[in-house]
């Protein structure tokens, strides 16, 4: 299975440093956050993807799940030329990579307004 996972490096510490300002409430508003744009970057990253049967799209759109480690969320696709779709494909490729790339900011934007919201 080809997975992308969306995942803040070093989130873990960040929250337990808000934890003491926002609570748990505040983690678990972060891993809704989280959740949320994973699901987006998911859906958006199947819109992109090139259809032939429209089985790497639909797997795309229905993969997200929370990942073993906390606060990560990722999706991917059964399909073995998923990954060489995303890499190689004349007109769609980078499908995944565009569909982050274009949540990134949005994503961290969201992040900053809940720490904030105090």
């Amino acid at each position: 299975m080809a997975n992308f996972n969306v995942k803040i490096d070093g989130l873990g510490d960040v929250l337990k440093m808000f934890d003491q300002v926002g609570g748990q409430q505040a983690v678990n508003d972060i891993d809704k956050i989280t959740e949320t744009y994973a699901r987006k970057m998911a859906s958006e990253s199947a819109e992109m993807a090139p259809v032939d049967t429209g089985a790497l799209k639909n797997s795309l759109a229905s993969s997200p799940r929370q990942a073993p480690e906390p606060h990560t969320w990722q999706w991917g696709s059964d399909k073995e030329y998923a990954t060489r779709q995303e890499y190689e494909h004349k007109t769609k490729k980078a499908f995944v990579r565009k569909a982050i790339w274009n949540n990134e900011n949005d994503y961290i934007d969201a992040v900053k307004r809940r720490i904030t919201k105090g």
